[in-house]
Formats: structure tokens, C-alpha cells, sequence
């Protein structure tokens, strides 16, 4: 049996299938859209952690662009950092520090939000406890010394968000306001660690 609808009922399907095509078009990246075949997936960004020589690199994979070099300390051996691949969804700006398990049994406790507290003024949270951050010392980079987290000055976090931010990779700055400041990543981004 076929059930036919009203001149209006039809009138509104049509235009409620606009409305869904439209939205499905922007959801899209521009850079994708070339208007002769099919959208391209944004490959993002890549983070590739090379533990040996205390850098994480980072690529823009539409472009081929590098962006700056990060030096960093790493995992000590009793502390390695995770390895891996690992989906980063934020940059968070003045992070609090919830100590882990390790660093509480050795006297930690928590820092409230702020960019002087030991994560510095930024971190990419990684996996689990684990960050990309701040608060490094010039003379801590290198060495394999943290707890399993990989510490970088935070001039170095600050020149890597600028670029982040240069490439579409983040959202706008997050509003001033107290306490941590999370801003998303707009694009797909990944991190490394062998």
C-alpha cells in the first residue's frame, strides 16, 4: 500500500533534506572541498615523539609543513614514557596538577590552575596521566628524568601552540577567566611515541 502525502508534508521533507545536505557540506573542511570529486580527509596533525634524541616533531600531514622542533625531557627508565599512538582532542592552558600514584607516594600534592605551576603554562594531555607540558628547566631537557610525562620549556609549548594555532589546528583562545583554560583542536591530531 503506498501512502502519499500532503502537498505541505512533501514541501517540508524537501526542504528538511536541504537543510540536512547543506549541514553535511559544511561539516567538511574547506581545504577538502576541491568541487571536482569527492571531499579528501583532513590527515591532520602528526606529533612523533623520538625518544633518543629528547625532540618531538611535528608535521602538518596536507601540507608536508614542519613546525618547530620541541626539545624535551622524557620518562626516566624506572618512569618510561607510554609508546604508542595516541588521539590528542586539547591544548589546555594554565593546568592544574593532579599528581599521579607515583608522584603522590613520593610527597606530591595538587596544584591549583595557574601557568606557574609545575605543567607551566600548557599541556596536550596524551594518554591517561601523561601530558606534553610546560614548566621545564633549560638545564632538565634532554635527560630522561620525568615520571613518564615529556616536559619541555615553556617558551618551546608556547612557539608550538602558535604554530598549531597558524595551521587551523586549534579553536580560538579560550576566554580570560581563572582556572584551566581548555582549547580543541579543530583538526584530526596525533602523537607518536616508539
Amino acid at each position: 500500500m503506498t501512502t502519499r502525502h500532503s502537498k505541505p508534508a512533501r514541501s517540508f521533507c524537501r526542504a528538511a533534506l536541504a537543510v540536512v545536505s547543506l549541514l553535511a557540506l559544511l561539516a567538511v573542511p574547506a581545504s577538502a572541498r576541491s568541487g571536482n570529486g569527492p571531499a579528501r580527509r583532513d590527515p591532520g596533525i602528526r606529533f612523533e615523539i623520538d625518544r633518543a634524541a629528547y625532540r618531538v616533531h611535528v608535521v602538518d600531514l596536507e601540507t608536508g609543513e614542519k613546525g618547530p622542533e620541541v626539545p624535551v625531557a622524557i620518562g626516566s627508565p624506572a618512569h618510561p614514557s607510554p609508546t604508542g599512538e595516541f588521539k590528542v582532542w586539547q591544548v589546555v592552558h594554565d593546568p592544574a596538577w593532579n599528581p599521579g600514584r607515583t608522584a603522590r607516594s613520593l610527597g606530591a600534592h595538587r596544584v591549583p590552575a595557574g601557568p606557574d605551576g609545575p605543567l607551566g603554562v600548557a599541556k596536550i594531555p596524551i594518554h591517561g596521566e601523561y601530558a606534553l607540558h610546560g614548566g621545564a628547566n633549560w638545564l632538565t631537557v634532554g635527560k630522561p628524568l620525568t615520571l613518564g610525562c615529556l616536559r619541555a620549556t615553556d617558551e618551546s609549548i608556547l612557539e608550538l601552540i602558535a604554530w598549531l594555532e597558524s595551521r587551523g589546528a586549534l579553536a580560538a583562545k579560550p576566554a580570560k577567566r581563572s582556572g584551566e583554560k581548555p582549547q580543541a583542536f579543530t583538526r584530526p591530531a596525533r602523537f607518536v611515541i616508539r
